[in-house]
């Protein structure tokens, strides 16, 4: 007689254990973030409360830059006002027939095609020496401005050294420049120079 199997009933499906969330962070990586915060705290404390604190040389990294830019402005400032010969305004003898002098007070106007005969530039100061040219220029170029210098010789001043920046496309960028220098305590003036051929 043949033998009756057995049938096994259906395995319920195990219930997945939940995996813990229970992630452990290393003990030292635990530490190297408290020594890094306590470390960050203290520079802090030390910024705002003195020079004798620890972190006071991040104040004064902070504080040394706003400082030295504030001392460049002013340098630049005084080296116009002591050495430049601009106080004395004999353009119209100093300048040669192609060069015109525009005024101050330009108008904002609509953008119009630049003149392709003219070329703009500033000059910055001028001086009687040419080490004190050379400063500005050295000065101005810290600030981002590229320059030259000229020299100019008259029978009435001798020798004097222009400090020029330019040419610019037209008087929109010329302008824009000017009131750049002029928060530097430079006192340019535009003019245009007429192109050759």
């Amino acid at each position: 007689m043949p033998q009756a199997r057995r049938i096994k009933p259906k395995a319920k499906p195990k219930a997945k254990k939940k995996a813990s969330k229970n992630r452990n962070i290393p003990w030292g990586l635990m530490l190297v973030i408290l020594v890094s915060g306590v470390v960050l705290g203290m520079l802090i404390n030390g910024a705002r409360t003195g020079d004798s604190e620890f972190g006071a040389g991040l104040k004064a990294l902070f504080s040394s830059n706003q400082e030295a830019s504030d001392a460049e402005d002013k340098a630049i400032e005084e080296l116009i006002k002591n050495k430049s010969t601009e106080k004395e305004f004999d353009f119209y003898t100093v300048l040669p027939d192609i060069e015109q002098i525009m005024p101050d007070d330009l108008p904002d106007s609509e953008p119009t095609r630049p003149d392709a005969n003219l070329d703009y530039f500033l000059q910055a100061a001028s001086f009687k020496s040419h080490a004190d040219a050379e400063k500005l220029r050295a000065r101005l170029a810290l600030k981002g401005f590229k320059s030259i210098t000229q020299a100019r010789s008259s029978e009435e001043k001798g020798t004097l050294y222009r400090v020029r920046l330019g040419p610019y496309a037209d008087k929109r960028k010329a302008k824009t420049a000017k009131n750049k220098l002029q928060k530097l305590g430079v006192r340019p003036f535009v003019f245009t120079v007429k192109k050759n051929g």
